[in-house]
């Protein structure tokens, strides 16, 4: 029901939207070493997702007027270490998302959006959770929509989705989790 909602092809739930950031994180392979490059006035589970990883937090300062990453900052932080951009869309109002896009396409990275303060927002008439690859929502009591501590995190490609999923279950598939349930 997310998924649609939102315009999204796959969701899958997990914890929390700090677990949605680093389980993304690492199924993509951002590792000790690496770099990621995000928001620095976001809540500390943005980048304590980023060292869940070992990689190192690069912090670009925010736009004056949005509280949003400073797009124009972006390009300067990056190193031949940078792997990723986590873009925050805070206070429900999205970031530049086609000048991050642009950003990471030219410089080939990923772009892992943490929306957790942003359900139903929209960029461009385009819900967030369906502009990047991957989109990390929280659902914790003081979130938009609430639910028991939890996250989702939204996915446009089936075999990361499933890689998502084992990875939120320790590396078991469904069959494997039901097993290990008995």
């Amino acid at each position: 029901s997310f998924a649609r909602y939102v315009g999204a092809k796959y969701c899958v739930g997990v914890g929390n939207g700090t677990d949605a950031l680093a389980i993304s994180l690492k199924m993509l392979g951002i590792k000790q070493g690496d770099e990621v490059i995000t928001v620095a006035n976001s809540f500390i589970a943005t980048s304590e997702a980023i060292t869940m990883t070992c990689a190192r937090v690069v912090f670009v300062d925010c736009d004056e007027v949005t509280y949003n990453i400073d797009v124009d900052k972006i390009e300067e932080a990056i190193t031949e270490k940078t792997k990723a951009i986590v873009p925050v869309h805070i206070y429900g109002q999205p970031a530049e998302m086609d000048k991050i896009l642009d950003i990471a396409k030219k410089y080939r990275l990923i772009v892992v959006e943490d929306a957790a303060q942003a359900h139903g927002a929209k960029y461009k008439g385009k819900f967030v959770g369906s502009i990047a690859d991957f989109t990390c929502f929280s659902f914790q009591a003081i979130k938009i929509i609430a639910a028991p501590d939890s996250g989702m995190l939204t996915i446009k490609n089936s075999h990361l989705r499933d890689t998502a999923k084992r990875i939120r279950w320790f590396g078991l598939d469904r069959k494997a989790k039901q097993e290990s349930l008995k």
